[in-house]
């Protein structure tokens, strides 16, 4: 083919322009950003690698979690509500349960976790009568206190040098679990239930 028989707009090079890089590429702009905040604002995606949550989320799960409300404002979550967090003690994001809540007391008897003097009635651990902590906590205004539900393998609050964790430190609450690997407790996709 010679040159003469190239077509007009092939033979010029065009320069790139606003215009024209926006043409080509403008679909993949608004895409990424609109991916970069759903999952900075919206929606976190998270990954397990420990069995502290067994046997309510497994070990090496995916976790996906509602971003939003702890982006917009400082909420304190329910008893029971599985929410992950930036621990500062540690260096890296954890997914606990919430036990303790703001000016409460948590303490620990025959193996059961009481509040303020009471029983506190957890049907969703694996087994019953087997949380051991000699020690007592009160719950600082504006934290909670948060324990895993492998209570015989879950490094929590019971063991950390700050055992409290701030409210502005929450970020999501879980609403699926993703465990596709062998050797699970479970596989397949579960929504995780909210508060006790």
């Amino acid at each position: 083919m010679s040159e003469n028989n190239i077509p007009k707009h092939m033979a010029e090079k065009q320069p790139w322009t606003l215009r024209r890089l926006w043409k080509e590429w403008g679909d993949v702009v608004v895409i990424l950003a609109a991916v970069f905040v759903i999952f900075r604002f919206v929606i976190q995606l998270a990954w397990v690698p420990s069995g502290s949550m067994e046997t309510t989320i497994p070990t090496k799960c995916a976790l996906l979690g509602w971003r939003l409300p702890f982006v917009v404002s400082d909420v304190v979550p329910e008893r029971g509500d599985i929410i992950t967090f930036w621990s500062d003690e540690l260096g890296k994001v954890l997914v606990k349960r919430a036990v303790g809540l703001p000016g409460e007391e948590v303490s620990f008897r025959d193996g059961y976790v009481y509040i303020d003097g009471e029983k506190l009635e957890e049907s969703y651990l694996p087994a019953q009568g087997i949380t051991e902590c000699d020690r007592t906590f009160v719950v600082p205004e504006g934290s909670v206190f948060f324990l895993g539900d492998n209570r015989t393998g879950s490094l929590d609050a019971r063991f950390w040098q700050e055992p409290y964790v701030e409210i502005s430190q929450l970020q999501a609450r879980p609403f699926l679990a993703i465990s596709v690997g062998r050797d699970q407790s479970w596989t397949g996709v579960r929504f995780l239930p909210r508060g006790e």
